[in-house]
């Protein structure tokens, strides 16, 4: 070989050597992008496949084989075609009534990719949300999004607005159905109209009309449809009475959104409409009849001022009568307020019907003892007022006392059985002061609540000396402040620390305060009479419970061991709305449950000892902690503690207080220790403010604590960090 020749075959290997080099650069290159394309395929939350234009399965993702895992059997899926992925038995199938036609839509859908996204259910029962497209090679890129969530969701929306009473339609800005509830389905529905999403809402009113369902679509079902979504069409809310087919009447009320969206609320008005047209009917037939007219309008004058139950006048004629007397000047004018003692055992044993028989009775006792003129009205339940006039306040008092013994000695007969009852009777007289018709009456009411309080059977003179009629209005004065608390949400709750021996705070007892006009607490002593005896306990109550279950909540979503507990009484753990009511606030916050207690109080008023049991057991199963409070203070304490299903007893501070001067309440703690052990059960002692008292208890065997001594109530914000 010439040197010549040499030279170029050098040159050549050289060329050669640097194109294998560059080739070999490349191919590493390559590599790194498969491999960064491999990690990003990997890394979706989506599952992803590509397949290429003969529809051979080119390369997918791991999240799309946890999807489908039943495509494992085929072993490599690269290769395959969708057909034959599609065609794998697999529990999918078990959800369709037709698996070969479901192989068939799905390979309808996928031939035409058109980005276009649908919904299939899982093996599993997930959802994916499907979208599929053809890429310029002719191939089809598929991915699957898991939209279980969004699937639960929606489930729960749809079953939540299936449960209204009401019929249910949104539509779009374009008049489509998105979604309608089985009522709405029921008014318009019998297998012609067409309800899935998309349908336009004229076609569903059509087909309606062609069904028969209207009264009034007659010969032109289509003009009727249209006409009525004409009128519903409209901005704003728009409300149509549409009379059906069946002889029932809905109410069309559509309200459109900002988003243009429509909301359509179907009301079935059919007992309104039947009440509308019998008060036509009767209106046309008292025209007709003017004398029958006339005897109608008299008979609605007595019965304005008259009580349907007994015949007596009513308050209305109370009122009106005083108001004439007072109007003369009040000198000799007396008003008998008279409630009734222990009616409500009667309504109890025997029932309201029977009940109401015996309030006839009662009635005509009453008017026995009364003068020609006496005027005896019926103002509510089992209350009575009676107007004397000229009269002295000494001969009032003896007609009260002569109507206060008649009744008692009296027996009354309901349902075979006999009732003793009595009286509580307020007496107020007319003066300067109480020369109005609502003073008086007042007064009168203020006294009978006096002497309902001191016990049965009592007669209570309104006198402003009188210390007990000062309370009385003070009570009285709550009323309005309590229900501007209510209104303008001025409760507060405080916290009072349950302090271990051992493990430092154990939880806390939930109290209520009203925050004055002045913005000073003030405690329940102060306002929870008058709430009970004006009738917002229940309020009050529910209010507690709200926000108790809202601390509850914060306490158990941070993790922490602590309780916060909160006081009811008997009646109201018996209450059936209370128990529907708390209830339904435990099951939209279910974790309060772990960190939430009651305790039970005022347990001297069981009536039902079966029900309060049984809603007892109904907390524990959910996992709330049942406090027996106030142990010791009542005669029935260890009895009611062997009838009630309790995790804990907490020791009245009453007995806390006199522990050490009094041996029998030692003794009481000793026993209360004692059947804690037995029983398993928490032990609290309340009260605790002196050291004396507390190394007393700690003898005594008591490891729970609260009181001063530990920590003052305060707000509940500050007391959660502590």
């Amino acid at each position: 070989m010439r040197r010549g020749d040499q030279g170029g075959m050098v040159k050549a290997q050289g060329i050669a050597t640097g194109a294998a080099a560059s080739s070999n650069g490349a191919s590493c290159e390559s590599n790194a992008v498969q491999r960064r394309l491999d990690a990003a395929l990997e890394s979706m939350s989506d599952a992803f496949a590509l397949f290429d234009a003969d529809d051979h399965m080119v390369l997918h993702n791991g999240r799309f084989l946890e999807f489908f895992p039943f495509l494992t059997s085929l072993g490599d899926l690269r290769g395959q075609t969708f057909r034959t992925l599609v065609s794998v038995p697999n529990g999918e199938w078990s959800r369709v009534d037709d698996p070969e036609r479901y192989v068939e839509e799905r390979m309808a859908r996928h031939d035409a990719a058109d980005g276009r996204p649908f919904s299939i259910r899982l093996e599993n029962g997930g959802w994916v949300r499907v979208r599929e497209r053809r890429t310029p090679d002719g191939g089809i890129v598929s991915t699957w999004t898991d939209i279980s969530e969004l699937k639960a969701t929606e489930q729960h929306l749809l079953d939540t607005i299936d449960s209204i009473g009401e019929g249910f339609v949104l539509l779009d800005d374009d008049g489509h159905l998105r979604l309608c509830n089985q009522r709405f389905r029921d008014m318009l529905g019998d297998g012609s109209a067409v309800f899935v999403a998309g349908t336009s809402f004229d076609n569903v009113l059509r087909q309606a009309a062609l069904a028969g369902r209207f009264m009034e679509a007659g010969t032109d079902p289509e003009g009727f449809a249209t006409r009525m979504m004409q009128q519903l069409g409209g901005d704003g809310e728009t409300r149509l009475e549409v009379p059906l087919r069946n002889g029932g009447w809905v109410l069309a009320s559509h309200r459109r959104m900002k988003d243009g969206s429509v909301v359509g609320i179907w009301t079935d008005v059919t007992i309104q409409k039947k009440r509308e047209a019998e008060l036509v009917a009767i209106r046309a037939q008292l025209e007709r009849h003017t004398d029958a007219l006339s005897e109608f309008a008299r008979l609605v004058a007595r019965q304005a001022r008259s009580d349907a139950l007994t015949g007596l006048p009513n308050r209305f004629a109370l009122e009106e009568r005083l108001d004439q007397l007072l109007h003369d000047g009040p000198n000799g004018v007396c008003v008998l307020y008279v409630d009734v003692d222990r009616f409500k055992l009667v309504n109890d044993t025997v029932g309201h019907a029977a009940g109401d028989e015996v309030l006839r009775g009662v009635a005509q006792t009453l008017k026995r003892q009364l003068r020609g003129d006496d005027l005896l009205a019926r103002i509510g339940g089992d209350e009575f007022a009676v107007v004397l006039a000229e009269v002295e306040e000494e001969e009032a008092m003896r007609v009260a006392e002569r109507l206060s013994a008649a009744v008692r000695g009296r027996s009354f007969v309901a349902e075979g059985r006999s009732f003793s009852l009595g009286l509580s009777i307020g007496l107020a007289r007319a003066s300067a002061n109480l020369s109005s018709v609502a003073r008086l009456l007042a007064a009168a009411d203020t006294a009978c609540y006096i002497a309902k309080d001191a016990g049965p059977g009592r007669i209570q003179l309104y006198d402003l000396g009188d210390i007990s009629v000062s309370h009385a209005q003070e009570t009285l004065s709550w009323a309005e402040r309590i229900q501007l608390a209510l209104d303008a949400d001025m409760f507060v709750l405080h916290l009072q620390a349950i302090v271990s021996d051992t493990t430092g705070i154990a939880g806390y007892e939930a109290l209520i305060r009203l925050m004055d006009e002045r913005g000073r607490p003030r405690t329940p002593a102060s306002f929870l009479p008058a709430a009970r005896r004006l009738g917002y306990m229940s309020r009050i109550d529910e209010w507690v419970c709200r926000r108790t279950i809202e601390y509850a909540a914060r306490l158990a979503n941070a993790g922490s061991n602590r309780y916060v507990s909160m006081n009811f009484g008997v009646r109201t753990l018996t209450d059936p709305t209370f128990q529907r009511r708390f209830l339904e606030l435990l099951d939209r916050s279910p974790e309060a449950s772990r960190t939430l207690a009651v305790e039970i109080t005022e347990t001297d008023e069981i009536e039902d000892i079966e029900t309060l049991s049984n809603f007892i057991d109904t907390l524990r199963e959910r996992g709330l902690r049942l406090f027996l409070d106030d142990f010791g203070s009542g005669y029935n304490s260890f009895d009611v503690l062997k009838r009630l299903h309790v995790d804990g007893i907490k020791i009245d501070w009453a007995v806390t207080h006199d522990l050490l001067d009094d041996p029998i309440d030692e003794a009481l703690v000793k026993a209360a220790v004692s059947i804690a052990d037995s029983l398993g059960l928490e032990l609290v002692a309340e009260g605790v403010e002196r050291d004396a008292e507390l190394d007393r208890l700690r003898t005594l065997g008591v490891r729970l604590f609260q009181g001063h001594y530990f920590h003052k109530p305060e707000d509940a914000e500050a007391a959660l960090l502590r």
